[in-house]
């Protein structure tokens, strides 16, 4: 397996991740999906430019992203889902509204 296969692999992994850490718990899940394509097809697109840019390829890009995104829906339901890893990262950047009765 080459290096961009090995990237590609590793970026499809931790995407779950990121997504769980920019998006809201509350937000619906197609939207948090349609992130995790937005950053699979980044990242093909990132990994196929910076493995040749004089040789760039969008076909490769694409198959890059789309195994990057299958990678990480298989991820997030097979590893990450209901882990205390994801469940940290998705309440790390939006902390609950503190209301008047928890300030004392």
């Amino acid at each position: 397996m080459d290096k961009v296969s090995t990237v590609n692999l590793l970026v499809g992994a931790v995407l779950p991740l990121l997504v769980a850490f920019v998006s809201k718990e509350s937000w619906a899940g197609w939207v948090k999906g349609s992130l995790l394509a937005v950053l699979s097809a980044a990242g093909g697109l990132g990994t196929e430019y910076v493995s040749d840019p004089s040789a760039f390829s969008l076909s490769v890009a694409g198959w890059s992203a789309a195994s990057a995104f299958v990678l990480g829906v298989a991820a997030h339901y097979g590893v990450y889902k209901g882990t205390t890893l994801q469940e940290l990262l998705s309440k790390a950047l939006y902390a609950a509204p503190v209301t008047a009765d928890a300030e004392g």
